[in-house]
Order: C-alpha cells, then structure tokens, then sequence
C-alpha cells in the first residue's frame, strides 16, 4: 500500500508538467497547421494562373494557321498540364500531413501507442529487436528505380529524373535546382575568363585571337540566359524547401562518382518542342545543329538540318570523364559562326552505365521477384525445407533479364532510348551506349555463380615534399634520377603520383621545387623564395639517336621520335614533349647546384639566428632517458601476462598511411585452400598472447569422436596448470578414413561437455623440442599434384613419407613474401592456423605443420577432396535444407574464430569445402584479422568484391560485422542460386552494394526474407550478429528455429549430400587447369640476404602429435 500511495503522489506531481509538454506540442501542431494551409491557398492561385494560361494558349492555338505557332502552343499547354499536376499532388501532401496534426491534437493520440504484435519468447528476443531496429533504418536502403517507397509515391533513377516524360516531382526539381545553380556558377567563371583574355588580345593588338575570344564571349552570354532561364522556371515551381534526393544519394555512398573511360556510342535522332531562335527576315531559313562535349571539350558535331532531324550516330572514346553535355544551336543565315544555343542538357555517364547494368542483371522488378516489403506483404509461400532432393521451389528461377521493366522504361538491347528533356524548354532523342575499356569483365550467366578472386588495396607510405607526393616504385626498365643524374640501381626509386617527377629514395627530401600539376600548391614554397632563380628553359624538337632520359620522369626517351623528344638549346637537358610545361625554370642551374646553394642559404640563416638567441639561456631537459632493463622487464611481462580484450580500435599495418592502388587476385586456386598470392597485413607487436576464450554455452570446446583426422590437444584442468603432451602420440588415421559416419550409433558423435576453461593458444615461437621430437621437412613429403597456384607459390597435394597421410602443402616463395612485405601477415596466418587447430574445431582447416628452406616457406594443411561448395553449386542447385545445413556449420566456425579475437572477411562459395562424410571445413586464412574484439575495428580494403560489406567500401573503420554481411550474401547464394549484387565489373558491383536492394521471389518463406534482411543491412550497427552477443543474435532468429546447435557442433545431423571420389588420389574435384600440371618446385634463381632470412626466425612448427 506504501508503495501504491508513492506511485500516485508521483504521478500526481508529474501531471502539470505533462499537462505543459502537451500544449506546447499542441503550439506547434498548429502553427504547422496553419502553414501548411497557406500554402494549400497559394498553390490553389498559382493552379488558377495555369489555367488561364492554358486558356490562353487555346484561344491562340485556334487563331493561326501557322504550324510552328501551333506546335509551340501545345508544348506550352503540355507545360502547363505537367505543372498544375504536380501543384495538385503537393496539395494532396499538405492535406495529409493537415490532417495528420488535427489527429495528433486528439485526447487520444497523446496515449501510448499499443504493439500489435504478439509477445515473444526469450529464444526470438534478438529477433525481435532487429526487427524494430531495421523498421527504424528503412531509410538507409535505398529502393530500386521503378519501384514504389512506403508512401507509395514511385521512385526514379538519376537518369529518370532528367527524361521528359517524368513527371515533376520534388527530386526532379531539387536536382535541377541544384544543377542549374552550379552550372551558372561555372559558366561566370568561364565568361570572366574569357572577358580578361579579350583585355589581354586588345593590349597585344592580336586580332585574330581577339575575334576568336569575343565569339566565346557572345556564346557565353546567350548560354547563360538560357541557364537563368531554366533556374527560374525551376524556382516558380519550388513549393517549399526540397532537398536533392540524388545529393543524398551520393552521401550515403560517401565518395563522388568515378570518371569513367571507354566508347560512348551515342545516336542524336530528333528533337520536338524548341524554342527556336526568332527569324532575321522572311526568306530566312533556321537551321539546327547539335554539339556533344565531353568534359568541356567538342567531340561530335551533327549537320545542319531544318526539320529536327538528324539520325546521326557517333562513337566517342573517353578518358576518365564523368560528364556528357549536349547544346543545341539554331543557325538563322547561312554564315558558319552565326549560332545561337536554343537547348542544353547534361548526361552524367555513370548514370547511363548504372542503367546499363540494372537493365542487363535484370535488377528491376521482374515478374516473381520483389523486394522484401513486398514479400512480407503477400506472405508465406509456404514451407521449403521439406521439399525432396533436386527440387526448386516455385518462384525461385533467376529473373530475366530481357523481360525486366527496364525494357518497358526505355532500355533497348542497344542501349538506352528516351526523349530527355532540354532545358529551357523542349526534349531530344537520343540512344546512348557506354562500353568500358581497361577493365577485367566478369563472366555473366543468367542464375549462376562463378570463381573469383579478392582484392585487396594497399596502403603505400606517401612522402609529401613541396606538394609531390612520393611513392616508392619499382620500374622495368633504365631509369635516370631526376636530381642527381644517376642512374637509378634496381630500378627502384620514389616517384611523384601526380606529376611523375622520379628520383633516387635518398633524393627525394632534396627536391625544392613544387609540384606544380596540383592546383592547391598554388604558391612557391619557401625553398624556391630562398633562391629565387627564374630562367626558363628553351626547348626545341630534337631527334634522339643515342640513349637520352628525360629531366622530369627519368624514362629513356623513344630514338627517332623529333616530334616526341625536346632538347633546351641554352643548358644540356631533355626531356619529353608531355613533360616540358612540368620542368621548373631552373635553366643553367643543375638541382645539385641548386640544393647546395639552399643548403648554404639554410646555414647562414641557423648562424644568424643562432647569434640573435646566444642571450637567452637554454634549459637543459630534466627527463632521465628510459634505461634499458625497464623495457627488458616489460618485455617478459609481456610474455607472462596476456593482457585482456582492448576496448578501443586496432590497426591495420600502415593504417596511417596514404591509400595506394588496388591490387586484384584473381590467380586463387581452387578447392577453398589458402591462395598462396594473397596475404593481409597486420600488425607486429612482439610475440602473440591471444586471448582467452569466453565462455561458450552453446558449444563444447572438444569431442571425442569426430573432427578432424588427428588426436585432441590436451585440455587444462582446474588449477592444475596446461598438462604436458604425451610423450608417444597417436598414429594419425589414413585418408580413407573421410568415409560417411555410422549413424547408426548417435552417442559416438556426441561431443564430450567439459566443465573446464578452454587453454589458452600456443605462443608465437616454436615450442622447445625435447631430444626425442622429430624435425618435419621437405624431404618427408612426396609431392602428387597441384591443386592451386598463384603468384607467391603453389598449393600442392602431398603423401607423408612415414604414415601413408595425404596433406595439403601450401608453399610461398620468400623473395616475394619480402618484395611485397607480406612478413607479418604470414606470420599472421600461421597464428590463426594455431587458433582454428587448437581445440579441432569440426568446420576448420588444421594445421600439420608449417617448415622452411633457403628460398620457401611451407605450410601443411589438412587434405580435403570432396571440393568446395561453388563446384557443387555448379553441379546441382541447393535445396533450402541442405543450404540451411551448410549455413548452420558455418555459422559456428565464424563464431569460434569471433570467440578467439580473429575476424574472417574472406567468406565466399570457394573457401568452404566439403569432406567425405557431407560437412564443410571452412579454409583460406590468408585475409584474417587478429585482435578483433567486439567494438575493436580495422580499415583494410580487401575482401571478395560480391561479399564485400558497404563500410569496406566506404573505407570507413569496420569490425566484425563485416562477416555477418558476407554470411548473408552466402545464404542468398545457397538458397537462389545467384548473388543478391552484380555487375560487369568490380565498380558496378560495388555501386550495387551501396545503392540496390536484393531482390527475392515473391513466395520465398518469411523467415528466409528476414534473416538475409537483417544480415544485409547497410548500418553494421543494426545488422544481425552486429552486437555484443554476436553468434547467438543469428542463432535466435526464426530461420535456425529447429536447429539443434549441440547437434550441429557434434556432427550428429545426418548430412544432406556425400560428396564421392574414386580413391585417396583422386583430384577430380579440383580444377584441372593446375591438376594436369606437374607437381614440382619451380627453381628460385634469387638469393636472400642474412637479415632477410632472419625475418622468417621461429617461423618452422610442428604439431605435437606429428613428431
């Protein structure tokens, strides 16, 4: 009762604040209100204006007989039809949301809303919350063009939005409100340009020129009136303040559209409704042009006709442009440079491609396939997984993508045709095409998958000095420095990104001159004032007969060549033609000069200040330097001590550092094993103290009858300490013993519940071998076939000498491992093979061994010969239940690796194998990451292009999210056959992971849409699996709702498919392009250095149960 009466003597003391509250949001409601109703009443007037303009325009129409008065009076009262109907739709707007504040002022609206929706229970908790947390974020996921949003008001892609029959809405007018502004904004710059170049010709008394710069001048002026002139139409229309949806668009991708290079193929057909420019005279005849400009510069130009036709078609090649524009002039006498522009329009080709490809993959909305809203909408399509073997499921054949609705939107199998609109006023035909050069293409087959490979971005150390931004290069032929004169050894030097100024690595920190191709260094650095040395150089064509380099980028310049080679006749230096305007005004003077006489400016000025300061006393520093035994103690600290999970981010190597270029590995063997050319980089802190394991309820941490085909590790016991190995170890089992379990006995396969903490992981260094242990070797292996290659080195297939046992050998060359600084990251990877076989863990490769020799290092991999899950894809299409197995299996290797600090970010079809018995063993540990905790991040570019998350791609700092992600993308695959985003290239895929919303058919059962929604969320914050419990969020959603995930762990669900081989050596389910290949070592012709060999110290183990 006490406790009652304080309930009420606090709510009643509570009322009259609430009371407040309410009535200033009733204030507010109403002052909203009764804006939004003026509104409603301008909007009501311009709507009469319209009409009456239409009126007008009708009664003009039936007074003439002129027909281009009479073309031109229905273009206007099309206009005007387009205008008073989008007026009528923002009404419509204003009345809902009119409506909506006179209901929120309700007594009833201030109640609580109550949930619908049923309680659940503590197994779908996480579930339930992801769902609010996904309803709440349905903003970040952009819809597909052509679709509806959740008003039901249709979206448009970029390209819609600037087409003449779309009608006005807010997007199309913010966007041309927007665009129309930054244009008049460019083309004042450009016409101030030209008014100071017209001072510069009258001054000089250059006719010619001047004559050629008061044209430009004339057609800027007309340019810019038809620019206002559309600004204003534009800004009469403006209802209330709209902002750009394609400005949102670019920043939720958070960086601009790239340039783009190949043939733009483009066909000027008609045009209809211009303002033509008015008659001179009676007899006078208009004729129009067309002229298309890529990036400011003329590349095509139509013939002059009188009716709007042309039917003209070009093929223009670009260079990393972003932008198409086309001018219409009128030309009203025969005089060739008498044009008047009458029309303007812009085109950004990666809207052109973007439509391209969403039309080509079939990414609108095809007949069966809808967004996940749409699903939910029409329901269950019923239950999959009790379908037979082999069956696919109705709905789930991959759309086509000649029936999509981009076909019906104006995308024609030769490209895209559509009237676009013309500003001020009119609409040209065209049919644009864009074919990209210089990239790698990407095999497409309508529903299905193919192999490849990650990329991965280095992060190359850039040296900014006077604005160069220098980075250490490697060339492939003779170089010469550009300060010194001499001859770069190796070929190895520092070479400017911008400019291509090319030096010695010692030389680089002399260069005093700025690089002047970046606009920002627009002034002299303070080495160039110290000199103040201005002679330019005088060049002039020379033809080379013997080896000359150029002066700025160092390279031999072509024999024979006088229109490419220039030579100064006043001091003895060549250089290219390209590269004579980025040569400093250094004539007479060599940069060693020129670095000496800094060098003596810089002397005598420390002298000087030196004197000036000789009165003031110096304080001597006070702060003892740290004595060395300090830094060995903390040292074996470290060793004692492992330290407990950080709660800040961790770095990836050179995370500090500039971004470089991307490097793509495409060579990857196949069979899931580890490729042998990619490795990630990661940091080096000493020995490696991983973690200890939290704890894991749902998984033991050992069994005892299946695993992978080598004894347990022994686990520690209360506080007994790590027991010792065994002295004898057990005989590893042959490799026929991959056979199918006996399930006839479950309680073999039951996994054995340990009451005690998992150990902790083995140090980095080799253990000490006790004088009976066993040196594994080269010479214990007898190679039998190659199973993968790549440009490290090979994956081979070997037979242990002493036991009979086939083993997977990864071999990596060391010259390569040190040219590209993979030390670390191999040295990573043989961590995380320690992580995946210290407990044998059932879904992970394990580890044998891992030895070196002079020029290679070797690691020996668990054999598994059923092949990867992209081969048996291939073969035979998933049935939901045996893609829900192979997802369940694993779900729990992602979640033993998140347990140990160590995220994947490689998961793809390829690096899953599956054994003999029908489980899968996850592989491929080259692109782990270490020391990952919850809320730890990292930023490494790299990863399968289709797998990538999108704050990989933003290179934003990312963490282990990013897996579940690629967990999603692998269950779409598993269940329909295809990936969710897919392109011609890797720049289209990523546009389509930043910008599309899968698609899935229209009967796929509610809990498969939900699960690959929230896995595929944008934000990882909100994304399944993105929170502090990880695993366990997945592990609760209605999709594994019967799943057992002791059983799973245990091997004891029976397995939906066996894959079969006709003996131990049978390699068949490899790709033969490396099986028909001799299993042998390339020779390494390169020596390594005494300190490069001491990079790979400690690097050799052995499995204690192997010696």
């Amino acid at each position: 009762m006490n406790d009652l009466g304080l309930e009420i003597r606090l709510s009643k003391e509570a009322t009259p604040t609430g009371t407040a509250v309410n009535s200033r949001r009733s204030t507010q409601s109403q002052i909203i209100m009764a804006s939004n109703r003026v509104k409603i009443d301008e909007l009501q007037q311009r709507i009469a204006k319209e009409r009456k303009i239409i009126h007008g325009f009708q009664v003009m129409r039936t007074a003439t007989g002129n027909q281009d008065i009479i073309r031109s009076c229905d273009s206007k009262i099309r206009d005007s039809e387009k205008t008073i109907s989008f007026y009528e739709q923002s009404i419509r707007e204003l009345h809902e949301s009119v409506d909506q504040g006179s209901s929120s002022t309700t007594p009833s609206s201030r109640e609580p809303p109550v949930d619908p929706r049923p309680t659940h229970s503590a197994h779908s908790s996480h579930s339930t919350s992801y769902s609010d947390q996904q309803s709440s974020h349905a903003t970040l996921v952009p819809s597909s063009p052509g679709s509806k949003n959740s008003t039901g008001a249709k979206t448009y892609s970029p390209l819609d939005l600037i087409k003449y029959d779309t009608p006005l809405t807010a997007a199309k007018i913010g966007r041309m409100l927007h665009h129309l502004e930054f244009k008049i904004a460019v083309e004042n710059q450009y016409k101030n340009g030209i008014e100071k170049m017209l001072k510069l010709y009258q001054q000089e008394g250059d006719k010619k020129s001047r004559s050629e710069a008061e044209r430009k001048r004339i057609e800027s002026n007309q340019k810019m009136m038809l620019l206002t002139q559309a600004l204003k139409r534009y800004k009469n229309l403006e209802v209330t303040g709209i902002k750009d949806d394609d400005a949102e668009s670019e920043e939720r991708k958070g960086h601009p559209r790239r340039p783009l290079s190949g043939a733009l193929q483009i066909t000027i057909a008609s045009a209809k409704d211009l303002d033509h420019a008015p008659l001179t005279s009676k007899k006078g005849i208009t004729e129009s042009i067309v002229v298309v400009k890529v990036e400011d510069t003329p590349r095509a130009r139509t013939h002059p006709v009188r009716n709007d036709r042309w039917n003209e078609a070009f093929e223009i090649h670009v260079d990393k442009a972003n932008e198409l524009e086309v001018i219409i002039y009128d030309r009203a006498s025969s005089a060739q440079d008498s044009v008047i522009p009458i029309g303007v329009m812009w085109i950004r080709l990666s809207d052109v491609v973007e439509e391209l490809r969403r039309k080509k993959f079939g990414l609108e909305s095809g007949p069966g396939w809808v967004t996940a809203a749409r699903v939910k909408e029409t329901g269950s399509g019923g239950e999959l997984m009790n379908l037979p073997p082999g069956a696919a499921p109705a709905g789930f054949a991959p759309p086509d993508p000649s029936v999509s609705s981009g076909q019906a939107a104006g995308t024609s199998s030769d490209g895209v045709d559509a009237w676009f609109a013309v500003e001020p006023a009119g609409a040209l035909r065209l049919q644009l095409n864009f074919v990209k050069s210089n990239v790698r293409k990407r095999p497409y087959d309508t529903g299905g998958l193919g192999r490849q490979g990650a990329v991965r971005k280095r992060k190359e150390e850039v040296h900014v000095q006077n604005g160069h931004q220098f980075v250490a290069q490697q060339f492939y032929q003779i170089v010469r420095c550009a300060l010194c004169g001499e001859l770069l050894y190796n070929a190895s030097g520092m070479q400017c990104e911008d400019c291509k100024y090319l030096c010695h690595k010692r030389c680089f920190t002399k260069v005093v001159t700025k690089c002047i191709s970046k606009s920002n260094v627009d002034t002299d650095g303070d080495e160039e004032k110290m000199l103040n040395y201005r002679i330019p150089h005088r060049f002039e064509p020379m033809t080379t007969i013997t080896p000359s380099w150029c002066c700025h980028c160092g390279m031999m310049l072509p024999l024979g060549r006088r229109q490419l080679a220039r030579r100064c006749t006043e001091c003895p230096i060549t250089a290219h033609a390209d590269c004579t305007h980025l040569v400093p005004d250094f004539c007479g003077m060599s940069m060693e000069k020129a670095n000496r006489l800094l060098q003596e400016i810089k002397t005598a000025k420390s002298r000087q200040s030196t004197r000036m300061s000789s009165h003031s006393p110096m304080k001597p520093s006070t702060e003892p330097p740290q004595s060395l035994h300090q830094d060995v103690g903390r040292l074996q600290l470290s060793h004692t001590s492992p330290p407990s999970p950080p709660a800040g981010p961790s770095s990836d190597y050179h995370q500090s550092q500039s971004p470089g270029s991307r490097t793509s590995l495409s060579s990857h063997p196949p069979g899931g094993f580890a490729d042998p050319s990619r490795h990630d980089r990661q940091p080096s802190s000493g020995p490696h103290m991983p973690r200890p394991l939290p704890a894991q309820p749902s998984m033991p941490p050992s069994q005892t009858g299946a695993g992978p085909p080598f004894p347990p590790f022994p686990q520690p016991g209360g506080n007994e300490g790590p027991v010792p190995y065994p002295p004898q170890p057990r005989p590893l089992p042959p490799q026929p013993s991959q056979t199918r379990p006996d399930f006839s006995n479950p309680l073999a396969l039951v996994p054995s519940h340990s009451s005690t903490p998992p150990p902790l992981p083995p140090q980095v260094t080799s253990p000490v071998k006790s004088k009976g242990s066993r040196k594994i070797g080269l010479d214990d292996f007898n190679f039998l076939a190659v199973l993968g290659k790549g440009n490290f080195g090979k994956v081979m297939l070997a037979e242990e000498k002493r036991s009979g046992q086939l083993w997977a050998i990864k071999v990596l060359k060391k010259d390569f491992i040190i040219e590209n600084d993979e030390v670390e990251s191999t040295k990573s990877e043989k961590r995380v093979f320690l992580t995946a076989s210290r407990e044998r863990h059932p879904f992970l490769i394990g580890l044998h061994s891992c030895f070196q020799t002079e020029t290679r290092i070797y690691f020996v991999m668990e054999y598994v010969s059923g092949g990867d899950l992209m081969l048996h894809i291939q073969r035979e299409q998933f049935t939901p239940r045996r893609a829900k197995f192979y997802a369940a299996e694993v779900l729990l290797a992602l979640e033993y690796f998140h347990q140990n600090g160590v995220i994947y970010r490689d998961l793809k079809l390829d690096n899953i194998l599956l054994t003999l018995d029908g489980h899968i063993k996850v592989a491929d540990y080259g692109l782990c990451k270490e020391e990952m905790w919850y809320q730890n991040t990292t930023s490494t570019f790299c990863g399968t292009p289709e797998f990538m998350a999108p704050e990989i791609l933003l290179e934003q700092r990312y963490g282990r999210a990013v897996d579940w992600w690629a967990f999603g993308v692998l269950i779409y695959e598993m269940l329909l056959g295809q990936s969710p985003f897919r392109g011609d290239d890797e720049d289209e895929i990523f546009d389509a992971i930043l910008e599309d919303e899968p698609l899935y058919p229209i009967h796929m059962p509610r809990d498969s849409v939900s699960i690959l929604q929230k896995l595929l969320t944008r934000d990882p914050t909100r994304r399944l699996g993105g929170g502090p419990n990880d695993a366990e969020e997945i592990k609760a959603h209605p999709f594994f709702r019967e799943t057992n995930w002791a059983d799973v762990y245990g091997k004891k669900i029976p397995a939906p498919y066996f894959p079969t081989i006709n003996g131990p050596m049978d390699v068949s389910n490899f790709d033969s392009e490396f099986t028909k290949e001799s299993p042998r070592l390339t020779p390494v012709h390169s020596q390594l250095r005494p300190e490069d060999q001491k990079e790979f110290e400690g690097f050799s183990w052995t499995a204690p149960w192997a010696q």
